[in-house]
């Protein structure tokens, strides 16, 4: 009986113990990237992040039809070479219960912040804007 009763409690902790850091999710979407595992990856970016890339792999799809596919995954991973240098340091620069500002030292880059979203229980990536296109 008394085990019965201590089960809630440990089904507790090892659902706290299963829930990521931000520095741990960030470092695990550096490797799946690195890796080319789109399906580790991909679960990893926040909603609106998935969004914004499946968008943006729709229009260029539309631009060269057959060409390029039209999946945010496909271009989440790119050219993974060139996009996964690694990571030499990382630190949190700020956390509250909804956000946390990673910042984060990569081999040939500048240093740079990453911001994290708690989506449900969970950190998640949240990719930067891209930078506004010049009107030609």
């Amino acid at each position: 009986m008394r085990a019965l009763a201590l089960f809630p409690l440990l089904a507790l902790l090892s659902s706290c113990a299963r829930e990521q850091e931000p520095e741990a999710v960030y470092r695990a979407l550096v490797r799946a990237v690195a890796e080319r595992d789109a399906d580790r990856a991909w679960p990893l970016l926040s909603t609106a992040s998935q969004k914004r890339l499946d968008a943006r792999a729709r229009e260029a799809a539309a631009r060269a039809p057959g060409v390029v596919p039209a999946s945010g995954r496909a271009l989440l991973l790119g050219d993974a070479g060139l996009a996964s240098p690694a990571v030499k340091s990382l630190a949190v620069r700020s956390q509250d219960a909804e956000r946390a500002v990673l910042w984060v030292e990569e081999e040939g880059r500048p240093p740079r912040e990453v911001l994290l979203v708690r989506e449900g229980r969970r950190w998640r990536v949240e990719l930067p804007l891209p930078d506004a296109v010049p009107a030609r």
